[in-house]
């Protein structure tokens, strides 16, 4: 006959999760006896474990130890059993604090990542935004010698990169102006995906005589357009995962080896869409995240997007670190909206 999972099954697999993520320590029935809200007897809960282990939901790393969850019930507990929690008013007063003290997408995504790093010591990784659609704002030069020079360009969100551009021939600050003015008048107001190749280089032959010394920086502020458009890596906590006990320390090297991959983690982070996501080890199909859970969501005010996510053991505190994702992701896309409009 087929087990089935009753509703104190249910509450017995809640109550042993819920310990072993406080104590990281295999879970006793006489333990599991005084948590009961039912008096039930020890023999009873013993019964209900030898089903719960042969269902695939506990594991007996001993003869005369208690029980641990599998990822199989992990996964149970993330999808059915696990109680949604609130975050506090100070906790979110603290949140918002930090937060909104950032002035450039850029600082708003640090910060973020480093207040998930110390509320939860898990290792926090987040994207800057994509931004193929946004508008370039602002387009700078200056002159550091007749060879040399320095280009920025901003976003509309407030994204702003630049690159030192050398030049292979001598260019005169007329030249530069009007290379400039030439840049403005085309780009400026304009999506990023409009700065292409083929329209910069269309550009070249309105520069006429001063095209040989020009060109080089049309082609640097292409490059650069495609910069800004790309979604750079902020991670924060990396540390964390080399005290957690939960990781042995050959394990928590080939994490962190996977981890300063920063494309592979842009892909893993970049190919999730739709709301909050957790991966439990084996499920993202990455060897090295084998024993570790993925905390993965995105964020998108006003067309722009990208990821946010904890990297963490498979013995996380999901409760808690997903009422903090959730409340940091809204926070930033009220801020970086309020970026955005300014």
């Amino acid at each position: 006959m087929a087990l089935v999972m009753s509703p104190r099954k249910e509450q017995i697999l809640t109550a042993l999760i819920e310990e072993y993520i406080r104590t990281g320590e295999p879970v006793g029935s006489k333990w599991l006896m005084d948590k009961m809200e039912t008096a039930v007897s020890s023999a009873t809960i013993r019964n209900e474990m030898a089903d719960l282990a042969a269902m695939g939901y506990l594991d007996q790393p001993h003869t005369s130890a208690g029980r641990v969850p599998t990822p199989q019930a992990f996964r149970l507990y993330i999808d059915k059993l696990m109680k949604k929690r609130k975050l506090s008013e100070s906790t979110r007063r603290h949140i918002d604090d930090r937060l909104e003290r950032a002035t450039d997408p850029d600082m708003l995504m640090e910060e973020a990542s480093q207040i998930l790093a110390e509320t939860t010591g898990c290792a926090a990784v987040t994207t800057t935004p994509q931004e193929q659609q946004m508008m370039v704002r602002r387009i700078e030069v200056m002159l550091v010698s007749s060879h040399v020079v320095a280009m920025m360009l901003m976003t509309g969100s407030g994204v702003l990169r630049s690159r030192v551009c050398r030049l292979p021939l001598h260019i005169t600050p007329a030249q530069l102006s009007a290379t400039i003015e030439l840049l403005n008048r085309h780009f400026v107001g304009k999506p990023l995906s409009a700065v292409t190749l083929p329209a910069v280089q269309n550009l070249v032959l309105q520069l006429g005589e001063n095209a040989l010394s020009c060109a080089p920086l049309l082609t640097a502020f292409h490059e650069l357009a495609q910069t800004c458009a790309e979604a750079e890596i902020r991670m924060k906590g990396q540390l964390n995962l080399l005290k957690n006990p939960d990781y042995h320390p050959e394990i928590a090297r080939s994490l962190l080896g996977f981890l300063s991959e920063e494309n592979q983690l842009v892909r893993m982070l970049s190919g999730h869409s739709g709301g909050l996501r957790v991966v439990l080890g084996d499920e993202s199909l990455q060897p090295e995240l084998t024993g570790s859970s993925v905390i993965v969501t995105r964020y998108a005010p006003h067309n722009i997007s990208g990821s946010i996510g904890l990297i963490g053991p498979l013995r996380m505190d999901y409760a808690t670190a997903i009422a903090e994702l959730e409340y940091i992701t809204e926070t930033i896309e009220r801020v970086l909206g309020q970026l955005v409009e300014e």
